[in-house]
């Protein structure tokens, strides 16, 4: 599946109620740049008559990076469990005389904050024997922390700093423990109705009977 593009990252809070998993407070995480998804496996061998008698392999989770040209506010409260803090600053305008004060708010995240485990979706433009297709991907459960800042002073030739926010993911809490959901569709509209969806944003019949929200995989 020969993917080009990504596009419409959005999360949603993880709520698992005794195996039966739904969400809550979908947010837009911002404007997709890149995922990067590495799954990560279990392994055992079994040696017999000087030879390899048993191989097994189970998938257990896996590391995921979303990067966007920034994260919005209540993508950031939703995926880190910050908060907002206002302060009032005094400052005196450029042409003015006299200062005048000012209200700002912004994000604290604390060494006592903890994350919380969310759910996240996104869909890429794919070609498939030269058919337009949409490969839509769901991620059960998954756990992110703040992005680290790297900035310097602009020279000769702009670069710009993109923040970047990794984490893991897990199996979901459902009998079947769900790591992760694909399905293929055929165009934008359904792709996108497809993320809202899984997410408990649309469609509530179908994420009630596939218990995590997620669509059949293709």
């Amino acid at each position: 599946m020969p993917q080009f593009g990504l596009r419409g990252i959005y999360a949603a809070k993880y709520i698992n109620n005794g195996g039966v998993v739904s969400h809550e407070n979908i947010q837009h995480v911002g404007d997709a740049m890149t995922v990067n998804i590495e799954l990560r496996s279990a392994e055992g061998r079994l040696y017999a008559e000087d030879m390899l008698a048993e191989y097994m392999r189970k998938a257990t989770g896996g590391t995921i990076s979303i990067g966007v040209k920034y994260i919005k506010q209540a993508a950031q409260m939703l995926l880190f469990n910050s908060r907002t803090k206002s302060r009032e600053i005094t400052y005196t305008p450029a042409g003015a005389t006299a200062p005048t004060t000012a209200t700002v708010e912004g994000l604290v995240i604390g060494g006592q904050d903890e994350g919380q485990y969310v759910s996240v979706a996104f869909y890429a433009p794919d070609m498939i024997d030269g058919a337009k297709k949409y490969t839509c991907v769901l991620l059960n459960k998954a756990l992110f922390g703040p992005p680290s800042m790297t900035l310097q002073t602009m020279g000769e030739s702009i670069e710009f700093s993109t923040p970047t926010t990794s984490g893991e993911f897990l199996a979901d809490d459902t009998p079947e423990q769900n790591l992760y959901d694909i399905a293929i569709v055929d165009n934008e509209a359904i792709a996108k109705a497809w993320v809202q969806a899984v997410l408990g944003g649309g469609n509530a019949a179908n994420a009630a009977a596939g218990g995590s929200g997620g669509g059949s995989g293709t």
